[in-house]
């Protein structure tokens, strides 16, 4: 579908805290780390993680479909009381099999690891290694398998090797959701450290992430009124709302400061401090 114009007035539709909070989570997605369900048959599971990548700041998630799983539209419908909306903030990828995944995540560049519990009886040469000694600078895919089955024979033979989550209690394992919670929270600060950044998007990206964020939003919707005719941003209209955008973030942290200060004052005088006189 093509974009509605989006202008300096119609950006000012959108409040302005929603609108530096928009601008700031654009501004720290990571495109580079992304998790691939492979298999997953609860919906509750699925749309546990899709929340938990969404608020991790992860912009891609790859969903392969269970043979026989319920499907919707040609794609498996997430649980909306789990994922409460988040699903519509990350790019959902769904694939019919596994090769098709692998092969894209391939292209684009990436390592792929699957998720697997230690055994002390494994072959050394496949043993997983712990979570932590894995390269996340380089562009990385984590795989997150079946509740009951774990990682499919393919995706095992066709991925760059294994991790593990290192348990230190007397539990053998932990619900899918929770690992790739535990996972995602790991990856995301990891990949921060070795890229340096806290973004690996380009400017351009997170400017066109930003005006399809400002679409979906439902305070922007409404004001638009988007079953009239679309058209396409101009290179102009983009640079503009990237720089609203950020004038709404810079003016809603130097109010928060200046409300805390001010706070902070009131404190310090007479009677506002050790009860009433």
């Amino acid at each position: 579908a093509r974009m509605p114009k989006i202008t300096l007035q119609s950006l000012m539709c959108v409040l302005p805290q929603r609108l530096a909070r928009i601008h700031r989570a654009t501004s720290l997605r990571m495109q580079g780390l992304r998790v691939v369900l492979d298999g997953i048959e609860d919906p509750g599971n699925r749309a546990a993680v899709i929340r938990s990548a969404e608020a991790m700041g992860l912009l891609h998630i790859h969903v392969i479909h269970p043979p026989g799983g319920p499907i919707e539209g040609g794609k498996t419908a997430p649980n909306r009381a789990i994922s409460t909306g988040s699903q519509k903030w990350v790019h959902l990828q769904h694939h019919s099999n596994v090769g098709s995944c692998v092969e894209l995540l391939r292209t684009s560049g990436f390592k792929i690891y699957t998720a697997k519990p230690e055994n002390p009886g494994d072959d050394v040469a496949r043993c997983p290694v712990p979570l932590q000694d894995l390269d996340f600078g380089h562009k990385t895919a984590l795989v997150f398998g079946n509740e009951r089955l774990g990682i499919s024979e393919e995706m095992s033979k066709l991925a760059d090797g294994d991790f593990t989550i290192q348990m230190f209690g007397l539990t053998e394992s932990l619900n899918i959701s929770v690992a790739a919670a535990i996972c995602m929270h790991w990856g995301r600060q990891a990949r921060q450290r070795a890229i340096g950044a806290e973004t690996d998007l380009s400017e351009a990206e997170q400017s066109l992430l930003l005006e399809q964020y400002l679409v979906k939003s439902s305070h922007f919707q409404k004001k638009m009124k988007l079953d009239s005719a679309r058209t396409v941003l101009t290179k102009e209209e983009r640079r503009q709302m990237w720089e609203a955008a950020t004038n709404a973030s810079a003016e809603m942290a130097a109010r928060v400061t200046e409300e805390v200060e001010t706070e902070a004052e009131l404190t310090r005088r007479p009677g506002r401090s050790g009860g009433s006189h």
